[in-house]
């Protein structure tokens, strides 16, 4: 199949989290042996993804439809990888300063509904006149708010062919916009209404691409059940509860060519199953140096990799502090976002010196680092659709912490929580793999603590755990199965949509 990827970011070009390492990832194994797809992932022309490519070929003049700059189709390969970039070029869009939504003081772009709609609007025009660049998509898969729009496209141009399958990363993020800058994204107004995009007074992007896609998924079994529920719906859990016919969970995978201690480039001492007690305690030290934390062998070191937001349940760990110093624990972190936890987590390690290090931002090797240098790792979410981190720290053998939610739920396995009897997952799971909690409370959290503590100061259990989940395998090879077969239903005669 030829099958065209529409994502505003993919690893390695430009991330922001979950979505670009989905989109950098899953590409690539559809490319790649067994199954030998045909794909492109078109993406923004960012000024920082332009510098990346040393040629990048002009194959389409789009003119100016929308009335803001002109547009351009620009494509590019990165080394010998199967999957090829389409960049959608307009300067006035694209080219400048910040990242991909925000500007550098941290707020929104003011015209972020003008420039993905003219990512969904280009992703449209290629599925219907591939002839532009000489390849024509069977399929695209469109990802999260951002190419929400595409579907919504071909609905106004009466397209019904080809299908399109709509990944939700995150439903909190619904691309909703005033109905006053609905007029700018060259649509109808017969689409603007209820069963449409209309959402509580404005448009949404997000909810286009759930009502007008032939097919939608979730990075994760347990995510798409929740999001049909008013705790996790975001006012849109009726419309998916009535679209769950067309509505997957397929757990999202990890590239282990970037994520494998075996292998990886970052680290102080590479290491297997064999060697993790081993290699944990050379590049535990080496983080401890790194951070300026205490260097001491006997302490449990736990991390945080990770978006600072409520969502992530970061305000949780704040109320446990205490607790965990006072349990002679140190603690490393590293993440932006809200302002106030970037300012309390940055006084913490002010108030802890040696034994609390904060390092606010994203550096892609300190994350390496750190999963390979820490005992546990906290992923306390109060929603998380698929999380990445916890199936990272699991082939690094740093033993998740995590609340059972989404991804979480579905991916970290705790033999000792008694609460999780009604728990389902992918497969059934035979070892503990890392510890569980269920309230979004301070309460449950401190007292997975001391569960974690209680393991740590049990030495030979710890390395049980620890290989039990470094042998976890979360490769993306079952989710491009997984996906391949909803392709291959989806192009089928029989299954043409009735857009």
């Amino acid at each position: 199949m030829n099958i065209l990827f529409v994502s505003a970011e993919a690893y390695p070009y430009i991330k922001t989290g979950g979505l670009g390492d989905v989109v950098g990832s899953l590409p690539e194994a559809l490319s790649q042996p067994p199954f030998n797809h045909s794909v492109k992932i078109l993406l923004p022309a960012y000024r920082q993804i332009k510098i990346q490519f040393d040629d990048l070929d002009l194959v389409a003049e789009l003119g100016n439809p929308f009335g803001f700059g002109a547009m351009r189709l620009l494509q590019g390969k990165r080394g010998n990888k199967g999957a090829c970039c389409l960049l959608l070029e307009c300067d006035v869009l694209f080219d400048r300063d910040g990242g991909p939504y925000i500007d550098t003081a941290g707020r929104d772009h003011p015209d972020n509904a003008e420039r993905f709609a003219a990512l969904c609007w280009t992703g449209a025009v290629i599925t219907q006149y591939g002839g532009l660049i000489g390849w024509q998509p069977d399929l695209v898969h469109a990802h999260d708010w951002q190419a929400g729009l595409l579907p919504a496209y071909l609905k106004a141009w009466g397209m019904r062919y080809p299908p399109v399958v709509f990944t939700i990363h995150n439903l909190q993020f619904t691309g909703a916009f005033e109905h006053a800058q609905y007029s700018r994204t060259c649509l109808p107004e017969s689409l603007y209404h209820m069963e449409g995009l209309e959402y509580f007074g404005r448009y949404s992007m997000l909810k286009a691409g759930i009502v007008y896609s032939d097919w939608l998924t979730t990075v994760s079994p347990t995510y798409a059940r929740e999001i049909q529920t008013p705790a996790y719906g975001c006012g849109l859990e009726g419309l998916l509860s009535n679209s769950r016919h067309k509505l997957d969970g397929i757990l999202n995978g990890v590239d282990y060519s970037v994520w494998n201690p075996e292998s990886d480039t970052y680290l102080a001492q590479n290491y297997d199953v064999s060697t993790a007690s081993e290699g944990k305690t050379a590049n535990k030290r080496a983080l401890q140096k790194l951070l300026g934390l205490d260097p001491v062998a006997d302490q449990p070191l736990f991390g945080v990799v990770s978006r600072l937001s409520e969502q992530k349940g970061l305000d949780l760990l704040v109320s446990c502090v205490e607790h965990l110093m006072a349990s002679d624990a140190q603690l490393c972190l590293l993440g932006s976002g809200d302002p106030l936890l970037e300012k309390t987590f940055t006084l913490l390690a002010q108030q802890y010196p040696g034994r609390i290090a904060t390092t606010i931002g994203y550096e892609e090797a300190l994350s390496h680092q750190l999963q390979a240098g820490c005992d546990f790792l906290f992923v306390p979410s109060r929603f998380e659709p698929c999380g990445l981190t916890q199936l990272y720290a699991l082939r690094y053998g740093t033993i998740p912490l995590v609340r059972r939610t989404g991804g979480l739920a579905d991916t970290v396995s705790d033999a000792d929580d008694t609460t999780s009897a009604d728990q389902t997952s992918p497969s059934d799971f035979q070892a503990q793999t890392g510890i569980v909690f269920g309230d979004a409370s301070p309460a449950a959290l401190s007292a997975a603590i001391k569960r974690a503590i209680t393991l740590y100061d049990d030495p030979q259990r710890m390395i049980e755990v620890r290989r039990a989940a470094m042998r976890q395998d979360f490769s993306w090879k079952t989710a491009a199965e997984d996906y391949v077969r909803l392709y291959s239903m989806l192009v089928s005669p029989d299954m043409r949509p009735e857009r």
